[in-house]
């Protein structure tokens, strides 16, 4: 092979690879960080649903908790309806290993539904746990530990039941496990 065909060849290289690697930075490169760009946008807006959600479960229990403390136990069903509804919004965006929310919310509600000394605090310790998991300073993990701890409850283990824990420290601060 003469020095013109060989000159010839490696232009005809120099532009075969020169046009791949346009391809590659002008088509391939942006699709796969709209790609990436597109599944991080679904990602927050499914944890921001997840917040909003868990927040409309908070008020709708708070504000049945208010209907049950006065009294008004026959009105309290649309507030319990908007629970149940904002728990059923909830639990569409929650994954499997996200149950530990719910069962907190479920515990919660039926405290609210069997009122007794201290249920309260309890209740309010609960949703402050729920609150740090839905800013992200909790682990999904370390809900029910944290919701033992601060509310002085005792899940069962399959969290089916919660009853009154024996006193013991309470601190507002997320224990460090």
């Amino acid at each position: 092979m003469d020095n013109e065909t060989q000159a010839a060849l490696i232009g005809l290289w120099g532009v075969a690879i020169g046009a791949i690697v346009s391809l590659i930075a002008s088509v391939i490169v942006p699709w796969i960080r709209d790609s990436i760009g597109s599944r991080r946008r679904l990602r927050d807006q499914i944890a921001s649903e997840r917040r909003s959600w868990l927040m409309a479960c908070l008020a709708a229990l708070l504000e049945h908790r208010q209907e049950r403390g006065n009294r008004q136990v026959a009105n309290s069903g649309s507030s319990q309806a908007r629970f149940g509804a904002a728990l059923n919004e909830l639990t569409v965006r929650l994954t499997s290993e996200e149950q530990p929310v719910l069962d907190v919310l479920l515990a919660m509600f039926s405290m609210v539904q069997e009122p007794r000394r201290g249920v309260e605090n309890m209740i309010g310790e609960a949703m402050a746990v729920l609150t740090l998991w839905a800013r992200g300073d909790l682990k999904t993990d370390q809900i029910i530990s944290e919701t033992e701890r601060r509310a002085g409850v005792a899940f069962s283990a399959d969290r089916r039941l919660v009853s009154v824990a024996p006193p013991g420290p309470s601190t507002n601060e997320p224990s460090a496990r």
